[in-house]
């Protein structure tokens, strides 16, 4: 189930978002405490934000800039009742705003854009799996080249052929027995 968080510090606002955005796909959670934005967003998968922008304990602009940097493939929406380019500048600068509603919202126009930002959300998120996978080859690359210094080097021929040594004579010189042994049996 995906998860939509709405933060805002009015609670007519929260229950009208959370009536307006209520489906059986969605789970929708309200708060009017930044803070307790934060945590949820720390310890669980929050698809999509949805955050006042002006609220007495922090904008929704540092509220986003706060829950990009804890998880960044949150997709990050501001509602406002601001229209002026400071509010825009300030969004896109701290949150890296995906999109900004007008207040008083359309309720139409509201739920397209979460529809959206769920979309977005998931393309985020295969990025970061793609990103964390990479990260974790490179390290077991790295860790296995400082156990076993060349192990990763490809010699060449001069016209360019590979040289493919003996996996049996490269396991024996690099003081792997048991791959030895394995190699042997599997002969």
């Amino acid at each position: 189930m995906t998860t939509i968080l709405c933060v805002d510090d009015d609670p007519d606002v929260l229950g009208l978002l959370a009536r307006v955005l209520r489906r059986a796909d969605l789970q929708i959670r309200t708060t009017e405490s930044p803070a307790d934005a934060l945590a949820w967003i720390a310890s669980d998968d929050i698809a999509v934000l949805i955050s006042d922008y002006d609220m007495p304990a922090m904008t929704g602009a540092q509220l986003a800039g706060q829950a990009k940097r804890i998880r960044p493939e949150t997709t990050r929406v501001l509602l406002t009742g601001q229209r002026d380019l400071h509010t825009a500048v300030d969004g896109i600068n701290q949150g890296e705003i995906f999109k900004f509603v007008a207040k008083p919202f359309d309720h139409k126009l509201l739920r397209e854009t979460v529809d959206a930002a769920i979309a977005r959300h998931h393309e985020l998120a295969e990025w970061a799996g793609d990103r964390a996978r990479r990260d974790r080859g490179r390290a077991m690359r790295a860790e296995l080249e400082a156990a076993f210094p060349r192990i990763s080097a490809v010699a060449r021929e001069a016209d360019g052929r590979y040289v493919v040594r003996d996996p049996m004579a490269l396991a024996a010189e690099l003081g792997l027995p048991e791959l030895v042994d394995a190699l042997a049996k599997a002969r």
